[in-house]
């Protein structure tokens, strides 16, 4: 199984597993066997329901994050908006659950999501749409579905895919190759800004090449003022970004304390005002890290 296919049947495990936990810790226990099976049945879709829409907002920002920086990036890929799964993608045990509650069928690749705007999503792409050909894609081969060739202009992306897990611990990190999210860490932040600073600087240690037995604190600082430039190249308010951040900063201030690799918020917070004072200053669009 390769790291793709091993990482979305973990999550899917991870999703059903709490949805178990859930239908089993109920306080007013169903009086029959086919209400705890409904009870059930609802919560596994409800998480996995949840789980998706988290994945489509991470996915989309992501997506916006990597196409706007191709130019910063060692390798690139053609990017429509889309991502798809095969039902081998999941553990054997898992796979009943797969084709119950994802968009797939039993053989054969399918489309699992499509970034609203994107490429996919203007040539009419859907999920559950099965991929006959043309993936991954290729600039020599179009992609055909059950409908038919479909005409793509995809845009050059990083490699730098984000994803979510299932975790109750508000968290981010990277491999160096992928980003990955805590289902926490997304519902708490407060919008599409806040959101697209955490990737953007899990994105920035991939680029740099931040290396984990590093100097933490002058690696975690770049990737704060390097996240503000990958923003803005993408369009992203970055002033408001900052004072989102600076009036979030007695709210985090205990959680933060407790980290041994990141240095303190006001040292952050005085590094991404200064870096902004400085994008601020220039003119002109796009801009590299080393600006």
């Amino acid at each position: 199984m390769n790291r793709r296919a091993l990482r979305t049947g973990l999550t899917l495990a991870a999703a059903c597993l709490a949805a178990w936990l859930g239908a089993s810790s109920l306080v007013d226990s169903p009086d029959t066997e086919t209400d705890r099976t409904e009870t059930s049945y609802e919560r596994f879709a409800a998480v996995v329901a949840r789980h998706q829409a988290m994945s489509e907002r991470v996915a989309a920002i992501s997506r916006r994050l990597r196409v706007a920086n191709a130019p910063l990036c060692r390798v690139t890929r053609p990017d429509a908006g889309l991502s798809t799964h095969r039902l081998e993608d999941y553990p054997r045990p898992l796979r009943p659950l797969a084709l119950h509650f994802m968009d797939l069928g039993e053989e054969g690749r399918f489309i699992r999501s499509v970034v609203p705007g994107s490429p996919a999503d203007r040539a009419a792409l859907h999920p559950g749409e099965r991929v006959l050909s043309g993936w991954p894609l290729r600039e020599d081969a179009a992609l055909v579905t059950g409908s038919g060739p479909v005409a793509l202009d995809p845009d050059e992306a990083c490699v730098a895919p984000a994803f979510v897990i299932d975790s109750p611990v508000p968290n981010a990190g990277t491999d160096g190759r992928e980003i990955a999210l805590s289902t926490t860490l997304v519902d708490q932040a407060a919008d599409e800004a806040a959101l697209a600073f955490i990737i953007a600087h899990e994105m920035a240690h991939i680029l740099r090449d931040h290396k984990p037995d590093g100097p933490r604190w002058m690696a975690e600082l770049q990737a704060d003022g390097d996240a503000l430039t990958l923003m803005r190249n993408a369009g992203y308010d970055i002033a408001a970004t900052v004072a989102g951040w600076e009036a979030g900063v007695e709210v985090h201030r205990e959680s933060q304390s407790m980290s041994a690799t990141h240095p303190p918020l006001d040292i952050r917070l005085e590094n991404l005002t200064r870096t902004l004072a400085r994008l601020e200053a220039q003119t002109g669009g796009f801009r590299t890290l080393d600006d």
